[in-house]
């Protein structure tokens, strides 16, 4: 159950979007900007659950955006901004790939997403490197379809009747998976070597 402030965080949230894809659709470019640093690196991590080659990812998603430009005028017609940009990023990385864009692949932009802050100690980024490989291979032992509908939930705080919409099954399939999920992470987490 959720508690009111995370109910009025998302209605937030929901409200800024609202408010950003207005001003979008009246030509302000900074709100597009906002908008992108807002999504860009969770558009990307959840194309990477249809496309593991970062580099047309990144490129996919940011043709998401060149997209939303493009076609401002219309923003202001769409209900449910955060939904609508994951369904338009879905939408594109589920077409197919052109050859061209495979050869432009740069084995060492694989990684550039998840660099550590070089700010960090070496203790925080040493556990910090614990804690990712331990959640990236729980994850990675889930189905698929299980670990995406996860990631919508937990991650980028999806509701389970929008991630139905999103990802075209029923709320129940849904919760169907979220409850996998969990019981792969809790067996993931007593398994955890000491």
């Amino acid at each position: 159950m959720k508690t009111e402030n995370s109910i009025a965080s998302s209605r937030n949230n929901s409200d800024q979007d609202r408010d950003l894809f207005d001003k979008i659709s009246e030509g302000q470019y900074a709100a597009l900007e906002v908008l992108f640093n807002k999504y860009y690196h969770p558009l990307c991590r959840f194309g990477l659950s249809y496309n593991q080659n970062i580099a047309v990812v990144e490129e996919k998603i940011s043709d998401v955006f060149i997209l939303l430009w493009n076609k401002r005028r219309e923003l202001k017609k769409i209900d449910k901004p955060k939904s609508y940009i994951y369904v338009i990023a879905k939408n594109s990385l589920k077409k197919k790939i052109e050859i061209h864009q495979l050869h432009s692949f740069d084995e060492h932009s694989q990684y550039t997403l998840f660099s550590p802050s070089i700010e960090e100690n070496l203790i925080d980024q040493e556990e910090k490197e614990v804690t990712t490989h331990l959640i990236q291979s729980i994850l990675d032992s889930m189905p698929h379809k299980s670990r995406r509908i996860f990631e919508l939930s937990r991650i980028d705080g999806f509701k389970y009747k929008e991630i139905s919409e999103l990802m075209g099954v029923s709320p129940r399939t849904v919760e169907n998976h979220i409850a996998l999920a969990m019981k792969y992470i809790s067996k993931g987490l007593k398994n955890k070597p000491t």
